[in-house]
């Protein structure tokens, strides 16, 4: 729901949110938002396939959202390391031709890889994914949702959430509630 707002519309839609907050119903987690990366450190570690795609790769912390459960922010122990094609394309010639970019990665304080997503983000033209981290603990998001939007007939889809496993401190794809069969877009092991 993409609507603009005049300062009154803006009040009572902070009024709905209240009271559902205090009727006990969450709003939904809110989602990275692409214009808060930043250019990854030099120092940063990466696999191989990332050298050629450095210069637009981009590091987005995950942090706790304040209203959640904490009065404010918490800071994140992960965070989201991806190749934003939009600024890898944009010095380039308008019919240079598609990269195979190197999926998006979740890295934890160390550098070590947690996950990989199934989709670039922010952006794979012309779908875009969404990324909401939500059910924190003790700074670490239990549970990333993974939403695609597509201009596509099919339109919008969802990916399978990804779930923190404590026990190997790695993120697991949730299983599917269907019964079609596995893709792969459904595998997240880290490269």
């Amino acid at each position: 729901m993409n609507a603009v707002l005049s300062k009154s519309g803006g009040v009572v839609v902070a009024a709905v949110l209240s009271t559902l907050a205090h009727a006990g119903v969450h709003a939904p987690a809110a989602g990275i938002d692409p214009a808060h990366c930043q250019p990854a450190a030099a120092d940063l570690a990466l696999p191989a396939a990332w050298t050629p795609y450095r210069a637009a790769t981009r590091v987005c912390a995950l942090s706790e959202r304040a209203g959640e459960k904490v009065q404010a922010p918490a800071p994140g122990k992960v965070r989201l390391v991806a190749v934003f094609t939009d600024d890898y394309y944009r010095d380039l010639p308008a019919d240079a031709p598609w990269e195979r970019f190197p999926l998006p990665l979740l890295l934890d304080e160390a550098g070590r890889c947690l996950a990989q997503l199934p989709h670039l983000f922010p952006s794979d033209p012309p779908e875009g994914l969404e990324v909401r981290p939500g059910r924190w603990r003790d700074g670490i998001p239990q549970e990333i949702q993974l939403q695609v939007r597509s201009p596509a007939q099919g339109g919008d889809y969802r990916l399978p959430t990804l779930r923190w496993d404590a026990k190997v401190r790695l993120y697991r794809a949730a299983p599917r509630k269907t019964t079609e069969a596995s893709s792969t877009k459904d595998n997240i092991s880290c490269p």
